[in-house]
């Protein structure tokens, strides 16, 4: 039996973290004290289209920050990383120290959860950018949701399209 090519086990074993990451991130976890919790949506309309992005930050003590803006044009993957950037520019303003962020993009919390190099071509350049501002940040965790627990974010990124 040939052995597999390396570069066939790096991807095996990123799948394999994925599968991990996904099997965590349904378990519904109470944040801790102190700890921000955040919702991102990106849109494209037609896709590729106009972008509109969404996000809201929810602070410990009741603060509530929401952000609705349009982004140029893109896929549909475009948007939900510049949603996903959007949120986290918020979060670094603010020196948010813990934060858990939910997204139902699997495409872009997958790439994210990826290790370096995994990730998708295309998206090379929004992973670098994300992973920069979460370098910012404290403790961040990036959770994927199923759509319908993302409400409040679409309607932010619909928001932004409407305007």
């Amino acid at each position: 039996m040939p052995a597999a090519e390396p570069a066939v086990l790096s991807r095996k074993a990123a799948l394999q973290a994925l599968a991990a990451a996904a099997r965590l991130a349904r378990r519904a976890v109470p944040p801790a004290p102190g700890q921000w919790q955040a919702w991102f949506d990106g849109s494209a309309t037609p896709n590729p289209g106009r972008i509109g992005v969404g996000a809201l930050l929810l602070g410990p003590g009741g603060e509530r920050v929401e952000v609705s803006l349009r982004a140029g044009e893109g896929s549909s993957a475009d948007a939900e990383y510049l949603a996903l950037i959007a949120l986290l520019e918020e979060a670094a303003a603010r020196s948010l120290a813990q934060l858990v962020v939910y997204g139902d993009s699997q495409v872009v919390v997958h790439d994210m959860l990826l290790p370096a190099g995994a990730g998708a071509a295309s998206l090379a350049h929004h992973r670098a950018v994300a992973q920069a501002l979460l370098a910012r940040i404290g403790c961040v965790a990036l959770r994927w949701v199923p759509r319908h627990r993302n409400g409040a974010a679409d309607a932010l990124s619909q928001q932004a399209l409407a305007s």
